[in-house]
């Protein structure tokens, strides 16, 4: 029985016929074996038959090259019954709606739009559960607590106290940012550590045989360079285009951003007295 297949399309669409065991394209790209079919290895599976007449699809977004698998697959098995990861999988929707949805929806000028996928992927979920009698997922935390969340959506203050939840978060975020950075700078500045990146700015010492500048982001600038790219800039000169290293100054405003850092002032000054 023939396993090799001359395209993606010729393989998804055997697969779907269900008439092969296993077979896969000539590159193996795309293989199947029994009821599960993958796109470049056994780490994304495709598309899974869970009976003879339904087909759950995996149209999580993973590559280009991957998605039009998905839309290959989409097509082939067009009609079997379809339900779609996105739609119906526990894990996927309760990060989506946490990690996502909620936090979109704190900010959102227009709620309606974040609370309709809310209720559309509840709904959509609920409705899989139903069909396919997975009566065990009703019973995870994950189930309860986005039962809980979604219930806690048609009280009419449910908006106002996503703000204040938000802000209290970015709040929360910022103390452990801040902590993190005092514990980070520490360390750099014993030079413990020569690598670290909390938050938008960048830091820099003076290395410990005292021949070059480090940047918290792990690139030496030689002393002498530093010496004269700091002359240049507390001349008042124009930075935009100066360079230091194989690195571009971009501007110099309240911050000196120069390729991928951004130094503040403060630590310009700061190591200014050691150069």
């Amino acid at each position: 029985m023939k396993k090799v297949f001359s395209s993606n399309y010729d393989a998804i669409h055997t697969f779907a016929q269900r008439t092969h065991p296993e077979g896969r394209n000539q590159s193996r790209s795309v293989f199947f074996e029994g009821d599960k079919i993958y796109s470049y290895g056994y780490h994304y599976l495709l598309g899974e038959f869970l009976d003879a007449n339904t087909i759950l699809i995996n149209d999580e977004w993973y590559s280009v090259s991957t998605s039009k698998h998905i839309g290959i697959l989409m097509g082939a098995t067009s009609h079997y019954k379809q339900y779609y990861k996105t739609r119906v999988d526990l894990d996927y929707i309760y990060t989506h709606v946490f990690n996502y949805l909620k936090p979109k929806l704190a900010k959102a000028r227009k709620p309606q739009k974040y609370t309709s996928e809310i209720f559309s992927l509840w709904n959509g979920l609920n409705e899989y559960i139903n069909e396919r009698k997975e009566t065990k997922t009703r019973r995870r935390k994950e189930y309860k607590q986005l039962l809980k969340f979604v219930d806690s959506l048609q009280d009419t203050n449910a908006i106002e106290d996503l703000r204040i939840w938000a802000k209290k978060e970015k709040e929360k975020k910022q103390r452990k940012e801040k902590k993190t950075l005092k514990e980070k700078l520490n360390k750099f500045y014993k030079y413990e550590i020569d690598f670290f990146r909390v938050g938008g700015l960048d830091y820099l010492r003076r290395s410990e045989n005292e021949q070059y500048i480090e940047t918290s982001q792990g690139v030496k600038i030689d002393i002498d360079e530093a010496r004269r790219y700091y002359n240049i800039l507390s001349s008042g000169a124009n930075m935009r285009g100066e360079r230091i290293s194989n690195f571009i100054t971009k501007s110099f405003n309240d911050l000196l951003t120069i390729g991928c850092h951004n130094i503040s002032k403060e630590q310009i000054n700061k190591i200014s007295k050691l150069l």
